[in-house]
């Protein structure tokens, strides 16, 4: 029985959005491509994956069997593809980046300029993830590399990683918020009174973390620390930003700086890569974002 990953990704569509219509729209197909693709799928199993219900369609329980399982199916053979081309030809095809959202937009962009002027024939994507989110891309094979990945390694089989050093924290607040005034250490019972404003872990087959939350403080997701500094100035929550972030909102007065009685730790920050996938383009960047000058950027220096 001989099952493509087409029809594997076209069942993940469908699972997705519940209807044949929205996922042949994604793919540019008509719907009745979409609906024979399930047929025949479901046909050479000999099992249903789909039932109708109203107006959407959802898994069966033996489709939510094949839903699950397939996605590892999936990242398996794209891993053999992407290292088939690198057998061929000595150069990775395709790369994937995951990196720490914490990480210095600046030193980034420069990084990508040199890559696309030295592999111009290799396709980068450059994914932003937060926290654990970071480690899950690496083991879930979502990601060739992780820059900045946080804190400890969950494991040394089939990774390569390199200490890139500490990240500072500063613990900010707005200029009109009531700790602004406040002279003294600030103690967790006078934090928890305000919401801390906290992104997001990304992690999906990881635990997820936070930043900072303190035990029954109220927690404000946002997706970037764009929207959560914004948050910040305008005293509708607390929490830390990176230093480098802060710095200049602290030095024109739109942040305010705090102690704490209990401060955050830095954050320790790796460049992480499989084992089984170091070709020529991964090599290349862990050279170049291993440079002492390009590690203390990444942190933030």
């Amino acid at each position: 029985m001989l099952i493509s990953d087409e029809s594997i990704r076209i069942v993940h569509l469908v699972a997705k959005y519940q209807s044949i219509t929205t996922a042949a729209d994604q793919l540019n197909k008509v719907p009745s491509a979409i609906s024979y693709t399930v047929k025949k799928l479901e046909e050479s199993l000999g099992v249903a994956l789909f039932i109708r219900k109203g107006n959407h369609i959802e898994l069966t329980p033996a489709g939510q069997y094949f839903n699950c399982h397939s996605q590892t199916l999936l990242s398996d053979l794209d891993a053999l593809k992407r290292n088939t081309a690198l057998i061929h030809d000595g150069v990775e095809q395709e790369f994937i980046i995951a990196v720490n959202n914490i990480v210095p937009v600046p030193v980034l962009v420069d990084f990508i300029s040199v890559f696309e002027r030295t592999f111009p024939t290799t396709r980068l994507s450059l994914n932003v993830e937060v926290y654990n989110g970071c480690w899950d891309a690496l083991y879930s094979k979502r990601a060739d590399l992780v820059i900045g990945a946080p804190h400890n390694v969950p494991g040394s089989e089939g990774v390569i990683t390199e200490s890139l050093g500490q990240l500072e924290w500063d613990f900010v607040v707005g200029p009109q918020h009531p700790l602004a005034t406040l002279m003294q250490p600030l103690s967790n019972i006078e934090l928890r009174k305000y919401p801390a404003v906290c992104i997001r872990d990304t992690a999906v087959n990881f635990a997820h973390q936070q930043a900072w939350l303190l035990e029954g403080q109220k927690p404000l997701f946002v997706p970037d620390f764009a929207i959560a500094i914004s948050l910040i100035g305008r005293n509708t929550g607390i929490g830390y930003v990176p230093h480098h972030l802060a710095l200049p909102l602290l030095n024109n007065g739109q942040l305010v700086k705090k102690p704490m009685q209990e401060h955050k730790h830095a954050t320790q920050l790796f460049l992480a890569a499989r084992s089984d996938g170091v070709g020529k383009v991964c090599q290349w960047c862990m050279d170049y974002l291993l440079d002492p000058g390009v590690k203390a950027e990444l942190c933030g220096n």
